[in-house]
Formats: C-alpha cells, structure tokens, sequence
C-alpha cells in the first residue's frame, strides 16, 4: 500500500459528503502511519473524525470501471462504523 486519503465525511439529509483533507503514508518499518493534513474537520459531539480509504482511481481507470460494483468507492461506507 503506498498510500491512504484522510477524509472528512459530512452527513445531511440522508447524504454523506467526503472532502479530503490530506494523505496517510506507511511507516518504513510497517508498525503504523504517519498521517499529513492540509486541514482538521470540524468537531462532532466534541470528536474529530477522520476516515481512511484507499485512494479512488484516477478518472480514466473510474470510467472503465462504471460496469463494475461500486463498492470500493467512499460513499458506500457509514462514516460512524461503532469504531469511535
């Protein structure tokens, strides 16, 4: 795995709306992650969440998989999986 985004998920009516805000990187000795933001949500009760998926592809490799399930995509997840 070379790399993981680091999501914001914002619910409303019914819809979740992802924003990325930075990228989560292996560490050399595969024990963990170093994760690099370029913004902090917002709070949510007093908690900060943040989701990590495997990147999308990039538009040309999403176009040839429209056939295909979508459920590699980050809407077809609950943000609030009991995790946290």
């Amino acid at each position: 795995m070379e790399r993981l985004d680091a999501l914001s998920v914002r619910e409303s009516n019914g819809k979740s709306y992802f924003t990325k805000i930075g990228a989560a990187f292996p560490n050399k000795d595969g024990k963990g992650f170093s994760v690099l933001l370029d913004a902090i949500p917002a709070s949510v009760d007093g908690q900060y969440k943040i989701m990590l998926r495997t990147p999308l592809p990039k538009d040309g490799d999403r176009q040839q998989r429209s056939s295909n399930s979508r459920s590699d995509d980050w809407g077809s997840d609950s943000f609030d999986d009991g995790r946290f």
